[in-house]
């Protein structure tokens, strides 16, 4: 919603592994082909669906629930992997972005907002009603700024 991620992408983009091993942003998504993990499609696990029972959610024994693929995961910026900074707390993440004013700035309404706990990658279907309703709010904050 807030935009931050496709700076972060072409952050990593630029990284000089990601130059020699021929990366483009879109190796840092995990919702295209490319950089994801191919066995759990990017999704950091497994669904074994169970005929009368709920489906068991097993963590992706390729990529260990990180959603990317080794090769990808090697691109460090600052010592950090992209599932690192996805795993970090918006609060985590403006002071590791301090220098980078693009990211720093787009996420920033998150944390003003009180939502600085919550992870850079968390998906927005594990969010509350709440939190859902205060990070579209972030999204309009950032885009007057």
């Amino acid at each position: 919603y807030i935009k931050a991620y496709d700076t972060i992408r072409d952050l990593y983009a630029k990284q000089p592994l990601s130059k020699m091993r021929g990366f483009q942003a879109k190796h840092f998504s995990f919702n295209v082909d490319g950089g994801r993990c191919d066995a759990c499609k990017g999704e950091g696990e497994q669904i074994v669906e169970m005929q009368f029972l709920a489906d068991v959610h097993l963590t992706c024994d390729v990529c260990n629930g990180k959603r990317f693929k080794e090769e990808v995961l090697e691109v460090q910026y600052k010592g950090k992997s992209i599932f690192d900074i996805l795993d970090m707390s918006v609060d985590d993440a403006i002071e590791f972005f301090i220098e980078e004013k693009n990211i720093k700035t787009a996420i920033q309404p998150l944390q003003d907002v009180g939502l600085g706990y919550i992870k850079l990658g968390q998906s927005s279907d594990t969010l509350s009603g709440g939190e859902a309703q205060r990070v579209k709010l972030a999204s309009f904050l950032g885009k007057g700024k």
